[in-house]
């Protein structure tokens, strides 16, 4: 390395150092810098969580309501279908326990739903039909403690009179309740936990 010259040396003498209140200023600065970044982290960060878990239990939420959707549809199914064919005469009568009647009974109604719902993990509050079968009215099921009488059907009809009377092609309704688990918590204070939830599906008899 050479000499410097003397305008060279002249030059490096006019770039003044730093002084100490600028260094100050400045390190205020980046702290101030540091501090606001770190509230603004703690602000943000909530909202992502909400958005992340809200997500989460919609997603899950239009999962069971699908499900349970396709249960209901399948109970439905299952109830329209004439389900004697012969070969004795069809009658309706309690007398043999209506083994030749052709109206499905609702334990075969409330197996299609629980069957079709067996690989979700979800199970049904209850399963409601209207119109019930007979005349005991046993028109809603609940698990463990299963038949009762309830006021969700809009009238007293009863597939085994309607089939007596000469009534076809009525339509059969599946009402199946569950209660859906929230796993955000905000969410729990704002709309309770667990949240009922109900699917119906009507279909038209075949008989």
């Amino acid at each position: 390395m050479g000499r410097m010259s003397r305008k060279e040396r002249g030059h490096r003498s006019l770039t003044p150092a730093p002084s100490q209140p600028a260094l100050a200023w400045i390190r205020g600065r980046l702290r101030a810098r540091a501090g606001q970044s770190l509230v603004e982290t703690a602000l943000v960060i909530p909202v992502l969580a909400l958005l992340t878990f809200g997500l989460l239990d919609f997603g899950r939420a239009y999962y069971f309501q699908v499900a349970v959707t396709n249960a209901a549809r399948e109970g439905s199914r299952t109830g329209i279908l004439n389900v004697y064919t012969g070969p004795q005469s069809l009658s309706c009568s309690s007398s043999n326990s209506y083994a030749t009647c052709p109206i499905q009974s609702d334990p075969a109604i409330v197996n299609a739903v629980t069957a079709e719902l067996a690989n979700t993990s979800i199970t049904p509050s209850s399963v409601t039909i209207c119109p019930p079968h007979d005349s005991t009215l046993l028109n809603t099921w609940y698990p463990g403690t299963g038949w009762t009488s309830t006021t969700r059907c809009p009238n007293t009809d009863d597939r085994v009179s309607l089939w007596l009377d000469g009534t076809a092609n009525y339509y059969i309704n599946v009402n199946v309740r569950y209660s859906f688990q929230l796993y955000t918590p905000l969410l729990q204070n704002l709309l309770g936990n667990p949240v009922p939830m109900s699917v119906s599906v009507q279909m038209r008899t075949n008989y």
